[in-house]
């Protein structure tokens, strides 16, 4: 999941962002990998002009799907996962961004603004047959991929807040599973799909739930001042990476999923690191997690 140009549009600045990421030239706005243990080992993988952000592993380790505006606006690229062999996959004047892969890799899952809202698409995965799966006046946004490809769950505002939804792989039977009060997005489907993750504003501030797939036990995991968001699940399930900004900037954490226990604070940066993607089990380059940071081009020193 990912900066895709959402995750509830009535928050950019806390969740997703309706907006990506403005180009500023005196800092890296790119995609990086690390450690998933511990955050070290970091090594950038794009360096281009422009914004790179949302990492998406495919299902084998081998390639990562991108967002970028390195053209102008928003467009979805993949790449070998070292950096390596960038290739544009869409071309139209509105913005593509969030990509997410189908289980068998054959697939990626997007959003569009192309035909005026934000919708989602998915094409095959070397950018052709590109589909509109949502058509409707809502905000449809970060859609992901249940593992047996059946599903995918994404967030929307048609019920008048922002819910969790899920709908088939053929963009039919749509259903709402979280209906709350707040607004919910951002969701993350377990390795062996019977969870996902997601996050909720209806206790106060955003903060990382998960839920069975069905939407019932739905339970709490972060309690912070600041926002929590993006949640992402470890190959293993036991572990999942997010954001938060509860200690000023936005960095990335780690905390296990049964119960939020145990955090972990992965990244140390004066810039932002957000979006992170943990790599598929028995990925070839060995586990890592993918993010976008932003970074100071030259000066001070900085940890992970």
């Amino acid at each position: 999941m990912v900066a895709g140009l959402s995750c509830l549009a009535l928050l950019a600045t806390a969740c997703a962002g309706n907006e990506p990421p403005e180009v500023d030239d005196s800092i890296t706005q790119d995609i990086f990998l690390m450690d998933p243990d511990d955050g070290s080992n970091l090594r950038q993988i794009t360096d281009r002009p422009g914004v790179d952000s949302s990492p998406a592993w495919s299902p084998d380790g081998t390639k990562i799907a991108f967002n970028t505006n390195r053209d102008g606006n928003f467009e979805i690229y993949v790449m070998d996962a070292d950096g390596s062999n960038q290739t544009r996959l869409t071309n139209n004047r509105g913005d593509d961004f969030s990509p997410d892969w189908s289980h068998d890799g054959s697939k990626i899952a997007f959003n569009s603004d192309r035909d005026g809202n934000r919708e989602i698409y998915v094409m095959d995965a070397d950018g052709d047959d590109q589909i509109r799966l949502t058509n409707n006046e809502a905000d449809d946004g970060l859609p992901d991929w249940s593992p047996d490809g059946a599903k995918i769950a994404y967030e929307s505002d048609e019920a008048g807040n922002f819910e969790i939804m899920v709908m088939d792989a053929d963009g039919s039977n749509k259903t709402n599973i979280t209906d709350s009060s707040g607004s919910d997005g951002s969701p993350d489907w377990s390795p062996e799909g019977d969870q996902i993750a997601f996050i909720s504003d209806r206790d106060g501030n955003f903060e990382i739930y998960r839920m069975t797939a069905d939407g019932s036990d739905q339970l709490r995991l972060t309690n912070a001042d600041g926002s929590d968001v993006f949640p992402a699940w470890s190959p293993e399930g036991d572990r999942i990476v997010f954001d938060s900004e509860r200690d000023g900037n936005k960095e990335i954490y780690m905390i296990d999923s049964v119960n939020g226990e145990n955090i972990t604070r992965l990244t140390n940066n004066r810039g932002i690191d957000r979006f992170a993607a943990w790599s598929p089990r028995n990925a070839p380059g060995g586990p890592s997690i993918a993010l976008y940071s932003e970074r100071q081009v030259a000066g001070a020193q900085e940890s992970n």
